[in-house]
């Protein structure tokens, strides 16, 4: 088996920098070094698209090879399998690839045709910190610069490894409440291919956790809480970047972290939930209104324009997109500030604390196995769902919205707690709970066209009147339609044979 790296990573913010050196932490202990590393790839990017790194780190008179491979995507900090040996010199060392089973089939691939791609440049200062508990970590300050041909970005990075997960945690959340910082994912290899490539890697999509029948409550919430706020900071630089499938990313794993307080509330004591709902709610909204101008700018606007090319919607779509960009900037704002990373930290602390001590924090099923428990949280979830949707014919928009928010919340209900029960039973009951949901998100959609129409009126021109009237007919006919639909799916919901 080769070596784990866990390591948490943060960008710097203005001024955390000279916060940071003047702490306990970074005192007369600490370490300076300077390290130029040479990143190398072959071919058509082989390595990259392969999920692994190859570099040759100078430091002093020593060089060292580092082959690391791609995070796995499960939980907050970065967990990446990683091989080393000393060499000595620049070149790359391929043969000690080809002794590695892993790496074997690889090695032949790019022996001889290696070329350094990224170069970083890095002033680091490190010290080991023990954290409250006994466990061991290492501190690192990186700064310097990352570069790919001509072009170079600064680094400043704050990393923790070298520790328990949960002592991370709690020594990053320490620092976080200290100096301003954001938390990132995003290796100094991966912001070098965004450099050489110009762009970043795009939205990352929620990997699902496996949670099994004999896995405890308490260690199946963390499983959960750890994949959604991986989920929820892999988006973050490509949020940042103006990618909106990120964002929609972003504010789904927001949605279903405050589902899963829901979930999990009969085991939880209720001042746990409370600490985390209204800072989730807070994040989730300021998100959820970059998403709804995203979808009215990118979607909506677009398809009423090919249905009804006679009219001019120049105006109307100037002062969307004007409220599109001060949406998105009020996401930037909300992502770089500090209270963002300490709610993240927060609650990959706690759901470490639920794991090791369940009794701190709820009751005592919280110690019993997920097949005695999933089966009464699943099924609460349901109940609610199929009270909101009797007489779908009869409700209101408002009842409807509830009706849906009560299936999305089954959705991820199922999503996590679905992997301890058969697969194809599974299957068959979320197309059925989906498809409910899916007919109301499109009438929902339409209400939020109307609405932020409408809102476009104050300190608009007059000339808005028509266009918006001539919209939200449109919006009304393409509810309308969307709502047929509905009466069959729901019965099919309610009748479905739960698993």
């Amino acid at each position: 088996m080769p070596p784990h790296e866990i390591e948490l990573k943060f960008q710097l913010m203005p001024g955390s920098e000279s916060i940071l050196r003047a702490r306990d932490i970074f005192g007369h202990a600490a370490q300076d070094r300077h390290q130029v590393t040479a990143y190398y790839d072959g071919p058509d990017n082989l390595l990259n698209t392969s999920g692994l790194t190859l570099r040759i780190r100078q430091e002093n008179d020593g060089f060292l090879q580092t082959v690391k491979s791609r995070d796995n995507g499960i939980g907050l900090a970065n967990n990446r399998k990683k091989w080393e040996w000393p060499v000595t010199s620049g070149t790359p060392h391929v043969a000690h690839l080809a002794a590695v089973s892993e790496l074997a089939s690889i090695s032949g691939q790019i022996t001889g045709r290696l070329a350094p791609v990224i170069v970083t440049d890095i002033w680091r200062t490190s010290c080991s910190h023990v954290v409250k508990g006994g466990c061991a970590a290492e501190a690192s300050l990186d700064i310097g610069t990352v570069s790919s041909g001509a072009m170079s970005l600064p680094i400043g990075e704050l990393e923790l490894k070298d520790g328990d997960v949960a002592a991370l945690y709690r020594l990053a959340l320490q620092l976080a409440e200290t100096a301003p910082m954001r938390i990132s994912g995003e290796s100094k290899a991966a912001r070098g291919w965004s450099l050489r490539n110009g762009h970043g890697s795009g939205a990352i999509v929620l990997p699902k956790p496996k949670i099994t029948k004999k896995m405890s409550a308490a260690a199946g919430l963390r499983q959960i809480i750890g994949a959604l706020l991986g989920h929820l900071s892999a988006n973050i630089p490509p949020t940042l970047s103006g990618d909106p499938e990120a964002l929609r990313q972003m504010r789904g794993a927001l949605r279903q972290l405050r589902a899963v307080f829901r979930l999990f509330a009969p085991l939880l004591n209720p001042d746990e939930i409370a600490r985390f709902t209204a800072p989730l709610r807070q994040f989730a909204q300021t998100l959820g209104t970059a998403r709804d101008w995203d979808v009215f700018c990118g979607q909506t606007l677009p398809s009423v324009k090919t249905a009804l090319p006679e009219l001019d919607w120049t105006d109307l779509s100037a002062l969307a997109d004007a409220e599109r960009t001060a949406a998105h900037a009020a996401v930037r704002d909300a992502i770089c500030s500090p209270h963002l990373t300490q709610l993240i930290l927060d609650l990959a602390v706690w759901s470490e604390t639920c794991a090791a001590t369940p009794w701190d924090i709820g009751a005592k099923q919280l110690t019993r196995h997920m097949a005695k428990i999933a089966p009464a949280l699943l099924e609460t979830f349901a109940a609610k769902a199929r009270q909101a949707g009797r007489h779908p014919g009869r409700l209101s928009m408002v009842a409807l919205h509830d009706f849906r928010k009560a299936l999305d919340r089954l959705n991820t209900a199922v999503r996590f707690l679905g992997s301890a029960y058969p697969k194809s039973a599974v299957t068959v009951y979320r197309k059925r709970s989906d498809a409910g949901r899916d007919i109301i998100g499109a009438a929902n959609d339409a209400e939020v066209t109307k609405a932020l129409a409408n809102s476009l009126t104050i300190g608009g021109s007059g000339n808005l009147s028509a266009s918006i009237a001539t919209l939200a007919t449109w919006a009304d006919q393409r509810q309308a339609q969307s709502l047929t639909d509905l009466k069959p799916a729901a019965q099919r919901f309610r009748t479905a044979s739960r698993f």
